[in-house]
């Protein structure tokens, strides 16, 4: 493998990875749109328990801005394996149904997919009246089996999210506001749900439950804005690899080139190097571009009757070019002796 080629290839791979990292903030920004699903169900009624999650509450545990120094000072290779290998951030929402257990309870959970262990960041308990507590985090340790591991697969596996893995979908999105009255209104339809008791007025409730939806909107929408400044992040480190790439491609042809006039023709269009050159000899479609084939007798050189004749392997030089997206991007030239470096090159239009 050339020089130019093992560059153009490291090149490459960077803008597809960068790709990719984008592809995976865009997906992560689709999964906003509400993803929910009922992930296990356990108990007897009337002491029966329902797990939620969407997908709308998975994070990478990564920080965007340890994310963002990695993709600058590393590459977008090491910012995806880095995102990769980072734990999931993930909220669960557990709804209980027995009148003397709490009404809801929030999971902080993260997930080491790799090493298939667990921890709590923070647990939200929610109770009947109208009392809530939140209880202290845990240390990393191998994901229990039951509801917890199967909140594991939802984070760590999307294609797990379905029916043959025990995930029901639902309608619409999973949060702290819907799991409850989707739970009695859907799943637990012959049961009695209990009473609420609660000193809050009717307009303190309604209060409160505005509170925690501007709560839900503002967080989705500091989210957005991460996502955002990623996805233009990524744009901007697959922008600099492709001017990379392009820079050293360029070095390496003048370096090689046997006539610099050949130079003038990189990015012109397809249509004007065949209404220049002509129709190529021969031609081969790859499979994202195509080489053209031509070859040019060498021009005589100007010489005084004094001086030698040219050698006599002074003949003709073929040129290959190679087109992207119409445009020329690279060439190659070979010949016997001089052939190519006084071979007439024809001139390239200056308005094109």
């Amino acid at each position: 493998m050339d020089r130019w080629t093992n560059t153009a290839t490291k090149a490459a791979k960077k803008a597809a990875l960068s790709a990719s990292l984008a592809a995976l903030v865009l997906a992560a920004g689709a999964a906003h749109a509400g993803e929910g699903y009922l992930l296990h169900r356990y108990g007897e009624r009337p002491a029966r328990g329902l797990i939620y999650a969407d997908s709308n509450w998975i994070e990478t545990a990564l920080p965007p801005e340890e994310e963002s120094r990695i993709l600058f000072e590393q590459g977008p290779d090491a910012a995806m394996s880095a995102r990769e290998a980072a734990p999931r951030s993930i909220q669960v929402f557990e709804v209980m149904e027995h009148k003397s257990a709490p009404d809801k309870i929030v999971h902080h959970l993260q997930f080491d997919c790799a090493r298939g262990q667990a921890r709590s960041t923070a647990t939200e308990v929610y109770r009947r009246n109208d009392t809530e507590e939140t209880r202290a985090p845990s240390e990393w340790a191998p994901t229990p089996a039951g509801w917890m591991t199967q909140a594991q697969r939802f984070a760590c596996d999307p294609a797990s999210r379905n029916p043959e893995h025990g995930m029901t979908p639902l309608d619409g999105a999973a949060n702290l506001l819907t799991v409850v009255e989707l739970s009695w209104q859907r799943f637990w339809t012959d049961g009695k749900r209990p009473r609420y008791t609660s000193t809050r007025s009717k307009t303190q409730t309604a209060a409160r439950r505005q509170q925690v939806e501007n709560t839900l909107a503002r967080l989705s929408g500091a989210m957005d804005r991460v996502h955002a400044e990623l996805r233009d992040q990524q744009d901007d480190a697959r922008a600099q690899a492709e001017a990379s790439a392009r820079s050293a491609r360029a070095s390496e042809r003048r370096e090689r080139t046997p006539n610099p006039a050949l130079e003038s023709w990189i990015d012109a269009p397809l249509q004007l190097l065949v209404g220049t050159w002509g129709d190529p000899l021969s031609y081969r479609d790859e499979a994202d571009s195509r080489s053209l084939h031509y070859l040019l007798p060498a021009a005589e050189p100007a010489r005084d009757s004094a001086a030698p004749a040219p050698p006599a392997d002074a003949g003709r030089c073929a040129i290959k070019f190679m087109v992207r997206n119409s445009k020329v991007f690279d060439y190659t030239a070979s010949g016997a002796g001089s052939s190519c470096k006084n071979a007439a090159v024809p001139a390239r239009s200056v308005s094109m």
